[in-house]
């Protein structure tokens, strides 16, 4: 996997761990202020029973809460114009959520109990995909990716952040394992040999 294409799933995971930032900042106002989204939904169905079509229900953000007026789930259009959807646990932590970046680019990002981002899924600005597992210090440990000639690779990182090892389909349909020592830096590659017949370490 090239460089760039590791540093471009890494930006965009970045940018989704922004913006679900700012979705769990939004959560404490919507404990606070909160919807009438009950009350909206009885209107819905009294209108529903009237009428044949559902009626339209617009609005920036819906809150859904539990019997101890906790929120389970949210729905908001937030500040820069992006939607995002988030579900909550009973300790009001952010444990699943579904975004849209600036760029109509679609993320999935699932959290643990402390509240940490755990695995993200995202489609960069290219059109490409990639799916990747954080540490509880949001680290990268392993990545997956399909580059924009459909050629796959797998990453893994160290405790750091550090990529590893790394093993790729070339654009020519080689495979190719990498490994890299504490600072990144190649310390060997295995590839198959002249004619595909056999894996050729190379040292760096």
């Amino acid at each position: 996997m090239s460089a760039a294409s590791i540093e471009g799933f890494e930006a965009r995971l970045g940018s989704l761990e922004e913006a679900n930032g700012r979705l769990q900042r939004e959560c404490a106002r919507w404990r606070r202020g909160g919807v009438a989204t009950l009350l909206l939904l009885g209107l819905v169905g009294l209108a529903g029973a009237a009428a044949r079509t559902w009626p339209t229900l617009e609005a920036k953000e819906f809150v859904l809460r539990d019997e101890n007026g906790l929120a389970r789930a949210a729905l908001t259009l937030r500040p820069d114009g992006t939607p995002g959807l988030a579900l909550f646990d009973k300790q009001g932590q952010a444990r699943l959520s579904l975004d849209m970046a600036l760029n109509d680019t679609p993320g999935v990002n699932l959290y643990g109990p402390e509240g940490t981002l755990r695995a993200a899924l995202a489609i960069r600005p290219d059109g490409t995909p990639g799916f990747g597992l954080f540490d509880k210090q949001r680290r990268p440990r392993i990545s997956l990716d399909l580059g924009m000639d459909e050629t796959a690779g797998v990453n893994v990182y160290g405790e750091g952040g550090t990529l590893r090892a790394a093993l790729a389909i070339r654009p020519d349909g080689t495979p190719g394992l990498g490994l890299f020592d504490p600072l990144g830096q190649v310390v060997q590659s295995i590839e198959p040999g002249p004619r595909g017949d056999g894996a050729q370490p190379k040292l760096q």
